[in-house]
């Protein structure tokens, strides 16, 4: 805690020493020394609050990981045997998984591949690989804006589920008397799109010689590095896939209204004001802006009528970074819109969207399978892992998002 409060301590300094230049020239032609010099102390405000909310959603995820309730692979032992029944399993587990990856399933013991298996079937038992999906979907939300903001369905079997996505809506209700019923629609609103996970492959190979060392943890080398191969296609995704075997991106969503510039190839602070505020009241109270690190960058700069910036640093524990009271998250697959040098804003971009995420719903199918392969890759002294897993997202209702276009 100490660390995160001297963090926030160092952006407000630096906070305030750029305001405080931005002052002295306010009005007036600021030298492009000084304007450097600003941008280095507003990099560094960002760098300390980002370093601080990465501190604390480390301490968040501790203290999740390290409830009891949260172990699901040690419940049984945990109630037969106690807290040393809890660690001994994890150990037998982890000595399985080493030895699946060394000599694969077929050169386990019958007890090794029963501790690859937790809890009894009848009782709705797992296999170890299963609860890599959930460990790999929390590495990803470290990784995958997407996954932070939206709202992520629970594990279904392979195949389809139908989302209630509101193609049509319907019309108002109506006032009248006691014994009237209102006014009906002959629509159906809402329409068959279908959330189907699609199939999503990794493969990761890993050296004999790496295998062999005792201090060398196979299982999370191989789990992290498949968490961040399987995080960036599937932001892209989420931000801009087609839907055809793949996600439905947020930004390709059926139907989504666009705030356009006022004049071309330029963004002002008019322009933000009008499409922030320009999102439906009903969604603006959860609402979060996704966009690229660079949009970030030439809103820190743009003031409104009054002389207030419309970028605002979170500059307290649990306060999030803002652009008119509204927090963002930063994605790399949302465009920058920007090019040349110097940098112009691009007709036509899509540099930033706003909206209610938890209207883009993510799925993943149940079960995560990892294949182990030996012969393939003898005469390179390594070992291959195919990891597959199978996801799909989409927005259900198009009117809580509004994009923003450059003219």
């Amino acid at each position: 805690m100490d660390e995160i409060k001297r963090l926030y301590e160092e952006a407000n300094q630096a906070h305030v020493a750029a305001k405080s230049l931005l002052a002295e020239y306010n009005g007036k032609e600021m030298p492009a020394d000084k304007k450097a010099q600003v941008d280095v102390l507003l990099d560094q405000v960002e760098a300390k609050v980002a370093e601080a909310k990465r501190l604390e959603r480390v301490e968040e995820q501790n203290k999740f990981l390290n409830d009891p309730v949260t172990r699901k692979a040690f419940y049984q032992d945990k109630e037969q045997h106690g807290e040393r029944g809890e660690v001994e399993a994890k150990v037998r587990r982890q000595r399985a998984w080493l030895k699946f990856a060394a000599e694969g399933l077929g050169g386990m013991t019958e007890a090794e591949f029963k501790d690859l298996s937790v809890g009894v079937p009848a009782a709705g038992g797992y296999l170890t690989v299963d609860t890599w999906l959930s460990e790999l979907v929390t590495l990803a939300k470290d990784m995958s804006a997407m996954r932070r903001i939206a709202r992520t369905l629970p594990p279904v079997p392979v195949g389809s589920v139908i989302a209630p996505a509101e193609d049509t809506a319907l019309s108002d209700a109506t006032w009248t008397t006691e014994i009237l019923t209102g006014a009906a629609d002959t629509v159906e609103p809402f329409g068959q799109r279908k959330l189907t996970p699609h199939p999503l492959a990794k493969r990761v190979l890993v050296s004999n010689d790496l295998m062999r060392n005792p201090n060398f943890d196979v299982e999370v080398f191989v789990r992290d590095r498949m968490a961040y191969k399987f995080a960036v296609p599937e932001e892209e995704g989420f931000v801009n896939g087609n839907g055809v075997g793949r996600p439905k991106g947020v930004l390709q969503t059926t139907g989504l209204t666009t705030y356009t510039t006022a004049a071309a190839t330029t963004l002002t602070a008019d322009d933000v004001i009008n499409w922030v505020y320009g999102l439906g009241a009903a969604y603006a109270a959860r609402a979060r802006i996704l966009c690229n690190r660079s949009f970030i960058r030439r809103c820190r700069t743009l003031k409104d009528g009054v002389g207030n910036y419309v970028w605002q640093a979170g500059l307290q524990a649990g306060i999030p970074n803002t652009i008119l009271d509204t927090p963002y998250e930063l994605s790399d697959r949302v465009a920058t819109g920007l090019s040349g040098t110097p940098e112009v804003w691009t007709s036509g971009a899509v540099p930033a969207i706003i909206g209610d995420f938890s209207y883009y719903w993510i799925v993943d199918a149940m079960g995560m399978s990892i294949q182990r392969l030996v012969e393939l890759y003898a005469a390179t002294n390594q070992v291959g892992f195919i990891g597959r897993k199978q996801t799909d997202g989409m927005a259900v209702r198009s009117e809580a998002f509004y994009s923003l276009t450059i003219q």
